[in-house]
């Protein structure tokens, strides 16, 4: 399980987490909802290392997370994708899942890099790999290169090396950004077919549709600050949430409309009538 237990953080005056705590169950699938600035990345961003944490303890069982570098976290069983793709784009599809895999300790690193390690073991890494490639329907893509794969390909292809290493935490930020209708609910299928019993996942999204489909669990953040908690059902229903982030009761209704007439992710702007108000 993981668990962020009073934690907060500060950039200088600015209170971007303030004491929040909650905890993410394996085998639920736990969505983090609120406006930009609301510390929903932030908190991402602490939990694998990117963040330092200002006060508080962000836990994966017993192991305290805050106090690891950020391969020591990875090491501990919790993986990440990015808001933006950060693929090695002039590595093929498969090597970018292989680096994940790299043996973790320097002599049996040293060994690997110049042929000296079992071929056994570069070939089980290699076929984990193919595995999860098949898993998400990229196989036909694995001696591409990533870079030169189409932008919903590169999405599932970052999800695939997040999973590969079969983590205890899987945490998804903004995973449908960018993405059409089609590729989102392509996306929306792998994430449910992944939920397993060993394995919590955070999905941190601002398409309504998406989140209020598939989430077990929902965290509603406000200015750093948790707000609500509950199931998509008791969130919908809640009128200090859809007062606090959506402007006005009923306006869940208005997003997810919106979300079917636009090829792209919902994005909350004040231009296209649906905006996060902020009290």
């Amino acid at each position: 399980m993981l668990r962020f237990e009073h934690v907060t953080k500060r950039f200088g005056a600015l209170n971007a987490i303030n004491d929040v705590t909650f905890d993410v169950e394996p085998g639920l699938i736990t969505a983090i909802i609120g406006p930009n600035g609301a510390g929903k990345s932030t908190l991402v961003n602490m939990a694998a290392g990117s963040y330092s944490v200002t006060s508080g303890r962000i836990l994966l069982d017993d192991i305290e997370l805050q106090r690891l570098p950020k391969y020591r976290i990875a090491h501990a069983g919790l993986s990440r994708t990015y808001q933006n793709i950060r693929l090695f784009d002039g590595m093929s599809v498969l090597q970018n899942l292989e680096v994940v895999l790299v043996p973790p300790h320097i002599g049996t690193l040293i060994a690997d890099s110049f042929g000296l390690a079992s071929r056994a073991a570069a070939e089980e890494r290699r076929a984990r790999c193919h595995a999860v490639l098949q898993r998400l329907g990229l196989a036909p893509y694995a001696q591409r290169l990533a870079g030169s794969l189409a932008y919903g390909q590169q999405k599932l292809v970052e999800l695939a090396r997040a999973i590969v290493a079969e983590p205890r935490v899987l945490l998804l930020d903004e995973p449908a950004a960018g993405l059409n209708h089609g590729e989102t609910e392509e996306l929306k299928k792998h994430i449910l077919e992944l939920r397993t019993p060993g394995m919590a996942m955070v999905l941190i999204e601002h398409d309504m549709k998406l989140i209020m489909s598939i989430s077990d669990r929902i965290i509603v953040m406000n200015r750093g600050a948790v707000l609500a908690k509950g199931t998509p059902a008791q969130i919908r229903a809640n009128p200090e949430v859809q007062e606090a982030y959506l402007g006005h009761p009923g306006a869940t209704d208005d997003i997810e409309a919106a979300a079917r007439g636009r090829q792209n992710r919902v994005r909350l702007r004040e231009g296209e009538g649906i905006t996060w108000h902020q009290p």
